[in-house]
Parts: structure tokens; C-alpha cells; sequence
């Protein structure tokens, strides 16, 4: 049964809009998933998956060979079997659960990896057959299907965020095989028997499934080294509220009763048992982990009282320098402890800002009574902002600016953020917020220590650097450190001013009383690395011959986790247990660059060379492929570039990925539509790649500027201007790749299904090693390879004019099915 004829001369458009937006939706909708199932820098395999997928997909049809007709014969087919594998990853995060943290259970981690590997490889692999087939079927009007590919891909970019807020990660993946199916009927699926109504009885089944999933959606596995995952074990029950946003899943567990504080650093043994009152709380989690509590609290001044134990506790050293009454300003609320610390500290104001608007609703609505109504009284102001980008539009002073870290400390210490960026924790950050204190304020932070220090040591050395560039000649006499009873955390205080004897004085006496530890004091020498690196004659020496990297991290290479040294790795059985000594994220980055690199051979370049080898011997043949391999990597890496400049500037890591993915691929899309096809000549190429290179070093030397001007504007005004910056560096990358395969196929068409399978390889490879040579170097050393990469593509452009030209009927219809939309413009 073949339920559409043909496909009117429009449609096929249609559908290629929807099935390239359900790709690029699936790939944003499990870098959320990872995020919570395992860890945020698992995105980085989500992309590198659907980019090799993509690349397998065209170099298994030009390995095949089909013809126009065979090829829209089976499109129907290729959409049911990319719905089923989409379905497929349903039953895989229900079922497989990994920890990479945990030491002992590496082995079935990597198992559980590969897994999840090979479900999504075979829905990319799967979504790209039908894209490429639909390519292949219509190969003369490839301009304007590349133009539905990407724009259909820019669209879900855009949308598929809200998408995931309003009916979760997992329901997405079923609406995505529900719109598969949907595709497989417009395309014509052709069936005979009982079988010509399967794509009927698959969508009402696959519908039925996302009606389920909405109403009442899966509990996702945690790892136990996420804070949700040993929550869930130890009050042996799930969350009560789970809600999606664009920044993270934020999970409250149900009530527990405590009477030790679940708080950064605890509370000293000085705080008499008799007086621990008892504290009801709920805990509160984002994807898992930067777990803080919301205590109940009836907004009155007698039952503020019960917080005593703040007294006790090292977070609230800064109200111990003899501000009275201070103006303060709390970067991150979490579930509103901060507030309570600056009320109990007769705070005259309090601004309070938090990224996440989940966790401002929650406070301002549902918990607002639990809470004690935190954000109406009179004193209280909490903002949903991104810490930079308020920092850098507020015009107010105050005397103390506080943050407590709420990553998940397990995570830390054992390297799983290394290859995360953080743009508040860099010098450029410690001077922007420096400059929002008054003469006398005060900085605060407080942070893990670790043995041998190197978070709070690395934290340290930045507001060294940031009073540096402030003119101060002698940052250690603004530096003070205080450790808790186990020295375990310890909060960093940096005054603008120099510290006054007296506020020491009352440091250290609070300190005594609480069993607290000096871990660097301005008037007294202590023997602590601290104080080494503070009194070192030369930092940068220091830091260098330091065992872990803790060179001061700036905006160009905000990796503040990357501690360990590529040269100084050891992953032998002496770690087992030893997490805080275990680089665990590097030995991620390696195993995803293996995955890919191995994968891209195996499934590319592998076949290629068995099935189509006779490209290779054309003259010209090497430089033409070598011009295609440098698109695929240059662009990759000037594109994650981008969004990590852009994440900056805009302030929501997800919402600067979305937008500047989706503003890429739309504009590339009017790039190739409108700009390709009046490429006739090789000078005409190499300009385009001249201006590309020409028009990225620009950007590199004048996005810093523009951010730092333009960075207080309100975020609506940020996305608009960031789209249009991207705009005429995306149209130009639009045109070098279609306008290099029309070329080719025009010449020399055994060599395209070559030029699309190198083209994947390197992108795939690129998205791993743009990632090593920021965290190594700096993003402008990355985008620099980038824009060397188009520029020597420039050179050898001009062979595309001179490959010698096969004129065999059977090579072009062979070719000409292989186009694949994942590979990189």
C-alpha cells in the first residue's frame, strides 16, 4: 500500500524542514537528558554522535549505489525506521544507568556509554539516510533543499526549548518518532500485507506514549554522585516537584527534619548541641547536583532567630569584618539561604540574583509560605540574571558581594568539569565584581580546598590578578582566607581596600571561637601554599612549577576545572577511591575523541576506501578532498567558538547555543540559497574563503570590545544583536560547500561521495579538538585555526577547476544519490 502517490513539488520541502528540525531537536533534547542522567559535558558526545551519524548516512548511500527511483521508493521505509530508533533511546535511558564518577564502576560506565553510543548513532545514522536520500532523489534542486535542511534545523533551535519546558526531555523523544512516522506516511511508505498499516497502528501507538509521558513522566536514573541520586536512595522516594526549564531540571525533594545544617562548609562543633534547634527543609536540585535547601521559615524576626548557626558557620565570615547594616549583594540564592544569612546579619539591602527562573518562581510562588514570603520583604530584591551580565549593567556599590558554591563537590575534585566554562569564575569576573564594591567593601566566596589546594588556589590567584589590573601593587595585604573546623571549604574575603588590623582581629577572633583555621592572613606570615603564591616573587613561576594548573583563567579560557596537566596523567589503580586525585574528566575527553576518531574511520572512511576508491585516483584529487576536510573543521570550530563567546555576552549558556546554532544555519541556509550558484570561477570561491578568514580575525578582535560595551543591554536586545553580528559571517560560510559540490560534481563526480564523507570526518574530529586546543591555549587561539583553516582552503580551492573530468554516465548516476545534510557547510 502506498498511502501519497508522489510527492507535489513543494512537499518534499516540507518534509525535509521537519525531519532536519527533528534531528537537531533530538540533539538538544538529550544534551539536557545527559545533563541530568550523567553530566553536562556529555553534550559534546551528543554532537559529535549526530555529526558522524549524518557523514555514515551519505557514505552508506553512495556505497549502495541506489537509483532516483529506488531512492524515493524507500524514503517512507528510512522515516519508520528513524522513528523506531528514536523510540530506542526511550528504552535506553529507562534502563541503563551509569556513574562516571564512581572509581569502581568505570569499567560498566564505558559499557553504558557505549550503549547510549550506538542508540543514538543508529537514530542519527537512520534520520540521515532519509535527509540524504531526499538529496539524492532530487539532486538538481540541492540549493533549495539545503535551504529547508538547515532552515528546518534553525527553527528547532529556536523552539525546541520551549518545547522541553512544557512537556519534558522524554516526551520530546516520543513527539520526535511521532513526527518520524508522520514523515514516512508523506513520504510514501510502501508496504504490501498487514504490513501497509503500520505507520497508522506506529503513530496512534507512538501518540498514545507521548500523551503518557506528558501526563506522567519517567524518573529518570541519577547517579549517586549527583546529590538528587543519594536524596532519592536515602529518603527512598522520588522528587515532589520536577519542572524543565532552558537552564536545567529543578527537582524538590520532600520535607526531612535536620538539626546539623545541610550547608557549604557546615557548622562548627562549637555551636552547643542543646541549641541546634530543629530544621525542616526541602532540598532542591539542578540536573542533580548544586543541591541547596529551602528551610521553613515563618518571615518573622523571632523565628529568624533559629538560624543562629550561622554564627557557626564559615560562609558568614564577611559579616564579621565590622560592616554594620551593609548593602549586599548575593550572586546565586539557590533556595534562599543567602537571604536568611544577610537578614540575620542586619543587611540594610539586599539584592539577590539567581540564573535560574525556576528557582526564582519557586520562592516568589508555590514555596513563597514555606519560605517565609524571602522576596516581598521590604529589605529583599531577587532578580532572575546571570551574574556577569548584571554586574556589568548595575550602577550600585556594595559592601559585600557574596557567592557560595553550590557545584557538586565529588564532581570537582574529580576533574568532571573540566571541560566546563565558567565565566564568573575569572579574573575579568573578580574585577567586574571588585569595581561594584564601595572604598571598603567586601568580596566573598567560598569554595572546596582540596589536598593539595587547588580550587581555592586557583580562586586566590585570580583576585590577585584582578587587583593587579586594578593598579594595586600588593594584592596580598587586600587577601584574607579562612577554613573551616575540617578544612575542608574555606571562604576567600578580598577588600578593595588594603585590610585594616582590626578587621583581622575580629577574623581571627570569630575564627578561635569556632575552630576555624587562618589559611591566609595579610599581617602574619603563615607556612601555606596560600601564602607561597601570594608572597611568590614571580606568580606565573609558581604556577608553573605547581602540580596542578592554576594559572589565573580569563574570559578567553574560562576553564577554571581544568587542574590537571595533559603531561601528569595517570589513571592506575592507585586513584581507585582517591576522586580528588582522579582526573576523571580528562579520561572522558579521551574517550569520546576515541569513540569519534574510531567511529569516523570505521563507518566513513573504511567504506569509502573499499567501495570508492576509483575517486581517488582522478587527478587533483588530494587537494580537492583536502579542501572539503578543512570546510568541515574550520567550521565546527569557529562555530563552538562562537557560542562560547556568545555565552558570555548573552548570559544563559543555552540560550547563547540556541541562538547562535540556529542564527548559523539560517543564515548559512541564505548563504547557499542565494550566494552558491553565482559562483563560476575559482577567484570568485577563494574571495569568499579570503573574506571568511578576513571577516572571523575581525571578529575576534572587536566581539570583546562590542560585549564589554553593550553587555548591560536587557537580554531580549543581546539575542537580536548577537543574531545580527552572526549574520554576515554565517551567510558567507554558507556558500564554500554547496558551491565547492556543484563544482565537483560537475568534474569530477567520484570524488563527492569522497569530499561529503571527509567533510564528516573532520567535523566530527573537530568538535573534539577545537575543545582540547581552547582548554590548552585559548578560544582565540582556536578560532585562529579556524580561520587558518579557511584560508588555506582558499589556496587550494582552485583545483576544483582542475580536477580532470570523468565523463562516465554510471560514476554520475552512482554519485549523484549521496548528499548528506549533516555534513558541515
Amino acid at each position: 500500500m502506498k498511502f501519497i502517490p508522489s510527492l507535489h513539488s513543494t512537499g518534499k520541502y516540507l518534509e525535509l524542514t521537519l525531519l532536519s528540525g527533528s534531528i537537531l531537536a533530538l540533539q538538544i533534547t538529550f544534551t539536557r537528558i545527559f545533563s541530568l542522567m550523567i553530566w553536562h559535558h556529555f553534550t559534546y558526545m551528543v554532537i559529535g554522535i549526530a555529526l558522524l551519524g549524518g557523514g555514515a548516512a551519505g557514505t552508506f548511500l553512495a556505497v549502495r549505489r541506489w537509483g532516483p527511483d529506488k531512492l524515493q521508493r524507500r524514503l517512507g521505509k528510512l522515516a519508520l525506521i528513524f522513528s523506531l530508533t528514536s523510540l530506542s533511546n526511550l528504552i535506553a535511558i529507562s534502563t541503563i544507568a551509569i556513574d562516571p564518577l564512581r572509581a569502581a564502576q568505570l569499567g560498566w560506565a564505558i559499557v553504558g556509554l557505549g550503549i547510549y553510543f550506538i542508540c543514538l548513532f543508529s537514530t542519527f545514522f537512520s534520520g540521515g539516510l532519509v535527509i540524504a536520500a531526499i538529496f539524492g532523489r532530487w539532486a538538481g534542486s540541492s540549493h533549495r533543499l539545503y535551504f529547508a535542511d538547515m532552515a528546518g534545523a534553525g527553527i528547532a533551535t529556536i523552539t525546541v526549548l520551549q518545547v522541553i519546558q512544557l512537556i519534558g526531555g522524554p516526551a520530546v523523544i516520543a513527539l520526535i518518532a511521532v513526527i518520524g512516522t508522520f514523515a514516512a506516511i508523506l513520504l510514501g511508505y510502501e508496504s504490501r500485507g498487514r504490513q501497509r498499516w503500520l505507520p497508522v497502528a506506529l503513530i496512534g501507538i507512538e501518540s498514545l506514549l507521548l500523551v503518557a509521558l506528558i501526563v506522567r513522566p519517567p524518573t529518570l536514573a541519577v547517579p549517586g554522585s549527583k546529590e538528587l541520586g543519594w536524596a532519592m536512595q536515602a529518603q527512598g522516594t522520588g522528587p515532589e516537584f520536577t519542572h524543565w526549564d532552558a537552564v536545567g531540571r529543578v527537582d524538590v525533594m520532600p520535607e526531612i527534619v535536620v538539626t546539623e545544617p545541610m550547608i557549604v562548609g557546615a557548622v562548627s562543633s562549637r555551636y552547643p548541641l542543646e541549641q541546634r534547634p530543629e530544621l525542616p527543609l526541602k532540598l532542591v536540585t539542578i540536573d542533580g547536583t548544586s543541591m541547596t535547601g529551602m528551610y521553613r521559615f515563618d518571615g518573622s524576626d523571632a523565628d529568624l532567630e533559629r538560624f543562629r548557626f550561622l554564627d557557626h558557620a564559615v560562609i558568614s565570615a564577611a559579616y564579621h569584618l565590622g560592616n554594620e547594616h551593609p548593602s549586599t549583594l548575593l550572586i546565586g540564592v539557590g533556595g534562599g539561604l543567602d537571604i536568611l544569612l544577610a537578614r540575620l546579619y542586619g543587611a540594610e539591602r539586599i539584592t539577590a540574583i539567581e540564573l535560574n527562573p525556576t528557582i526564582v518562581s519557586l520562592l516568589k510562588g508555590s514555596y513563597a509560605d514555606y519560605t517565609g514570603r524571602l522576596a516581598e520583604h521590604p529589605s529583599t530584591e531577587l532578580i532572575v540574571a546571570e551574574g556577569r551580565s548584571f554586574l556589568s549593567r548595575t550602577t550600585e556599590q556594595y559592601d559585600i558581594i557574596q557567592g557560595i558554591g553550590l557545584d557538586n563537590l565529588a564532581a570537582l575534585s574529580g576533574g568532571a568539569y573540566v571541560l566546563a566554562e565558567s565565566y564568573l569564575y575569572t579574573v575579568d569576573a573578580l574585577e567586574q565584581a571588585l569595581n561594584a564594591l564601595t572604598p571598603t567593601g567586601i568580596f566573598s566566596w567560598t569554595r572546596d580546598v582540596n589536598s593539595p589546594p587547588r580550587e581555592m588556589l586557583r580562586l586566590t590567584g585570580l583576585a590577585a590578578e584582578a587587583l593587579r589590573r586594578m593598579g594595586v601593587s600588593d594584592p596580598a595585604a587586600h587577601i584574607a582566607i579562612i577554613a573551616n573546623e575540617q578544612e575542608v571549604n574555606a571562604t576567600l574575603l578580598v577588600s578593595r581596600s588594603p585590610f585594616q588590623p582590626e578587621q583581622i582581629e575580629r577574623l581571627r577572633a570569630w575564627g578561635a571561637v569556632n575552630n576555624f583555621t587562618m589559611l591566609y592572613d595579610p599581617f602574619v606570615r603563615l607556612n601555606t601554599p596560600f601564602a607561597e603564591y601570594l608572597h611568590a616573587p614571580d606568580p606565573r613561576a609558581f604556577e608553573r612549577a605547581y602540580t596542578f594548573q592554576i594559572f589565573p583563567v580569563t574570559d578567553d579560557n574560562p576553564f577554571f576545572y581544568n587542574y590537571f596537566r595533559w603531561d601528569n596523567l595517570h589513571f592506575n589503580s592507585s586513584y581507585e577511591g582517591r576522586l580528588n586525585r582522579f582526573p576523571i574528566g580528562n579520561l572522558i575527553l579521551l574517550t569520546m575523541a576515541t569513540f569519534a576518531t574510531g567511529a569516523a574511520i570505521a563507518f566513513i572512511v573504511m567504506p569509502l576506501v573499499r567501495y570508492q576508491r576509483d575517486g581517488l585516483r582522478l587527478s587533483g584529487a588530494m587537494p580537492t578532498l583536502a579542501y572539503f576536510s578543512l570546510l568541515g573543521a574550520a567550521y565546527i570550530f569557529i562555530q563552538i567558538v562562537l557560542i562560547q563567546r556568545f555565552t558570555l555576552f548573552i548570559g544563559y549558556p543555552i540560550h547563547a547555543t540556541t541562538t547562535t546554532i540556529a542564527s548559523m544555519l539560517l543564515f548559512a541556509a541564505i548563504g547557499s540559497l542565494f550566494g552558491s550558484k553565482h559562483i563560476r570561477s575559482s577567484n570568485a570561491l577563494r574571495l569568499i574563503l579570503i573574506g571568511i578568514a578576513i571577516t572571523t580575525v575581525i571578529y575576534i578582535v572587536t566581539l570583546p570590545v562590542l560585549f564589554a560595551a553593550w553587555m548591560h543591554w536587557p537580554d531580549l536586545a543581546r539575542i537580536v544583536v548577537s543574531m545580527i553580528i552572526i549574520a554576515p559571517l554565517a551567510t558567507l560560510m554558507g556558500i564554500p560547500f554547496p558551491a565547492g559540490l556543484r563544482q565537483l560534481s560537475a568534474r569530477a563526480p567520484g570524488l563527492v561521495v569522497w569530499a561529503w564523507g571527509m567533510n564528516g570526518v573532520f567535523s566530527v574530529l573537530g568538535s573534539i579538538l577545537v575543545i582540547v586546543i581552547s582548554m590548552s591555549s585559548s578560544f582565540t587561539t582556536a578560532m585562529l585555526w579556524g580561520t587558518a583553516g579557511y584560508g588555506v582552503a582558499g589556496l587550494v580551492s582552485s583545483k576544483l577547476w582542475r580536477v580532470a573530468i570523468r565523463d562516465s554516465v554510471a560514476e554520475i548516476a552512482g554519485t549523484q544519490t549521496n548528499p548528506s545534510v549533516q555534513s558541515t557547510p
